[in-house]
């Protein structure tokens, strides 16, 4: 039985990391490819160092490109490399175009498919990530779940057989880091705990359309009024383009209380970020994964997530992308003390999915 993990962008090789490396362990035949859709040392690089990552097997170089064109190109690259390679099992994660596209091509080729951060849903069809989670769900042969809700979710849908609940593999990525790494980025941006705020958005229907665009933005000039409190930004390429195109970027750079993180951190700073902020803002499902993980609350600007659990439990609100309601969300987590217990397991995730896996392909 050959297996192969696959990924291509951050979030996923942040989240599959300590799952590859104990791959490698247990045999260096099995391979570890990445599609490049994510190819800026910024963006993966430093994941690949951070957490001591073999080179990967095979690199696709995809790059950028529409959600057709990527889709394509990966899908037409893992074909031919399923087939060459002789890849019994293919194991994916979460929702990208890489995800979607390595599973087309494991179905078309015959091999058994493992989707890890599987049952996820926002129930927003708008979202391309929420037609690529699907899609990938009724493919695969064995889908691990991080929740019970991911597990209804998956019942909903007719899927029953092949489901495991394992919890979330973001959590042996942040015990690894809160175990190994020291928090220096504060003393590099001179910050002192749960004195800033922290803001990172990019999702297309945020960055895309001007309306929501500025909605954010006017939020986050107004957040800097809330004294004492700073503005830590985080700025995603995606976001950066767009701000630059709208002559946005300078009133955020300029202004003397909004601190302009580009390159946006690397995943060991952002994890010390989110765990000493005051409150955690983002467009980004990850990041509500991890500040509920890491104690910190967190305002997502949507209106909708395919992580429920994490408003369920206390530790999140959906503020969506107006200026006003932004705000109120701010006031009111400021004037409010919530304790809450996040649902996504203890670490040990990564050893418990390749377990099963080696329990089940025997």
């Amino acid at each position: 039985m050959k297996i192969a993990v696959i990924v291509g962008t951050r979030p996923e090789l942040i989240k599959m990391a300590l799952l590859i490396k104990e791959l490698k362990k247990r045999d260096p035949n099995h391979l570890f490819i990445h599609s490049g859709q994510h190819y800026d040392y910024f963006m993966d690089g430093m994941v690949m160092e951070l957490f001591n990552l073999p080179i990967p097997d095979h690199h696709s170089g995809i790059g950028s490109g529409s959600h057709s064109e990527t889709t394509a190109k990966i899908m037409t690259k893992m074909e031919k490399l399923i087939l060459n390679e002789k890849i019994n099992l293919l194991v994916v994660h979460g929702d990208t175009n890489t995800t979607l596209a390595a599973s087309l091509a494991a179905c078309k080729t015959n091999a058994k498919i493992a989707h890890v951060e599987a049952g996820l849903r926002s129930f927003d069809r708008t979202m391309p990530e929420e037609h690529n989670r699907i899609l990938v769900d009724h493919l695969s042969n064995y889908l691990f779940c991080p929740t019970e809700g991911a597990v209804n979710n998956l019942k909903t849908e007719g899927i029953t057989k092949g489901v495991h609940l394992v919890g979330q593999s973001i959590v042996d990525a942040v015990d690894y880091i809160s175990n190994s790494v020291p928090p220096s980025i504060l003393d590099k941006l001179s910050l002192n705990p749960k004195s800033y705020l922290f803001v990172t958005f990019h999702r297309q229907e945020n960055t895309d359309n001007l309306f929501r665009l500025n909605g954010i933005v006017d939020a986050i000039h107004y957040l800097t009024t809330l004294s004492p409190y700073k503005v830590v930004l985080a700025l995603h390429p995606r976001t950066k383009k767009i701000l630059i195109e709208n002559n946005l970027l300078k009133l955020l750079i300029n202004h003397p209380h909004i601190r302009v993180l580009d390159p946006p951190p690397n995943f060991h700073e952002s994890i010390h970020l989110q765990q000493h902020a005051k409150i955690v803002l983002t467009d980004s499902g990850g990041l509500q994964e991890e500040a509920c993980i890491l104690g910190t609350p967190c305002i997502t600007l949507r209106e909708n997530t395919e992580r429920p659990e994490t408003v369920n439990c206390g530790a999140n609100t959906l503020a969506g992308f107006n200026t006003v309601k932004i705000i109120d969300a701010v006031k009111n987590v400021l004037t409010q003390q919530t304790v809450w217990y996040h649902p996504y397991g203890p670490p040990g995730v990564s050893d418990k999915i390749l377990n099963i896996l080696s329990q089940k392909t025997k």
